[in-house]
């Protein structure tokens, strides 16, 4: 099997969303977009690994950072790399995706520059800031976000630089947009990101808990009258919906952002628009799944928006991705049946601020590995 053909092959084990909406693209783009999203996924199954301490995942992380900026580095240390990761664990496709990590840099070579140069800085820095937040970790006990400004932080390192790297890279193959839809799609990029990456929180609450790990903010918790300890045993099943409903109706901004990011494509390029209207349809339908679900709260499963409903979407959305206007109304449809009311408005600068406060590179002392 030749290069491309591993990563055609692997994007529907690791991720059936993605596998749709690339799909629906074409030439580079594509290609761009399914080798960046299988960097991401490679960085993020270091940094869901289970068993792993979080001081190995921080040496891989940054190393991972350093290979995928340096080329002459990567020729001396990508093996090595790849050879330590044998200590990951995960998911069999995760994992068969870890340990051909030189096969998608090979595909990644054969990219035109000017798409390699949107995707080494988001992947390198996503790498770095989930080196961060690992060395935030507790692994004596529950690991909450402290508040609202570090869940934005981290959403931005794990999903925010996504949106940065597509709006980018949508740059390019759409190099006659005008200056009004630039300026959008750039102000908006991030909370596309955030928007799809704060469902995704959501509905894996309970799992993510189990595994000693709460992308919730504390915050959250106790403004909600709950102790940790208590939102960690779901005590109380009111005051835990009502924790719930607030990150929810932060994501549903996100959302109504990433709505502008997406209209401001134009018309004339529906598979670009495609490419975003899906996951987009998708998190806000699961948003109005979850709101008041207290199913979400008495199970270990994730929440999921039904194969029909995906499949209506699907559909539908192809006979109107050319109207703003109806684009519009029917994610206003979808917003109605969620239940929330006034999300809060996103403040990109103020993130964009704290994110410079940050050293993340503060926790780049790696152990040595056994």
């Amino acid at each position: 099997m030749d290069d491309w053909s591993y990563c055609e092959a692997t994007l529907p084990k690791v991720s059936r969303t993605f596998a749709l909406n690339i799909r629906v693209l074409e030439g580079d783009l594509r290609n761009s977009i399914l080798v960046a999203y299988l960097f991401c996924r490679i960085v993020d199954t270091v940094e869901d690994a289970a068993e792993l301490d979080p001081r190995v995942k921080i040496r891989l992380l940054f190393e991972f950072s350093r290979i995928i900026q340096d080329p002459g580095y990567r020729q001396t240390a990508l093996d090595t790399w790849v050879e330590d990761c044998k200590a990951v664990d995960g998911s069999v496709n995760d994992l068969d995706l870890l340990m051909h990590t030189p096969t998608v840099f090979r595909a990644f070579d054969s990219l035109p520059e000017n798409h390699r140069e949107q995707i080494i800085p988001s992947v390198s820095e996503m790498a770095r800031g989930m080196a961060w937040f690992q060395g935030k970790f507790d692994a004596s006990g529950l690991t909450l976000l402290e508040d609202e400004e570090a869940l934005e932080e981290y959403c931005y390192y794990v999903a925010g630089l996504v949106g940065e790297m597509l709006c980018n890279l949508f740059f390019q193959a759409l190099p006659h947009l005008s200056p009004g839809a630039k300026k959008t799609m750039r102000e908006t990029a991030v909370s596309f990101g955030l928007g799809l990456q704060m469902t995704n929180i959501s509905k894996d609450m309970i799992v993510d808990r189990s595994r000693g790990w709460s992308y919730i903010p504390k915050s959250y918790i106790t403004e909600a009258g709950l102790t940790v300890e208590e939102f960690s045993e779901g005590h109380d099943m009111e005051k835990s919906l009502l924790v719930l409903g607030r990150i929810l109706n932060k994501t549903m901004g996100h959302l109504e952002d990433a709505l502008k990011f997406t209209l401001a494509i134009p018309s004339n390029a529906p598979r670009i628009r495609l490419f975003c209207v899906w996951p987009l349809w998708m998190a806000a339908e699961t948003v109005a799944v979850l709101n008041n679900n207290k199913a979400l709260l008495q199970s270990d499963d994730p929440v999921k928006i039904t194969r029909a409903t995906v499949r209506r979407i699907l559909r539908r959305t192809r006979l109107i991705c050319f109207s703003n206007i109806l684009l519009g109304w029917s994610f206003c449809g979808i917003r109605r049946r969620t239940g929330l009311s006034d999300p809060p408005r996103f403040n990109l600068n103020a993130l964009k601020a704290r994110l410079e406060q940050l050293d993340i590179d503060s926790v780049a002392n790696p152990p040595t590995l056994v």
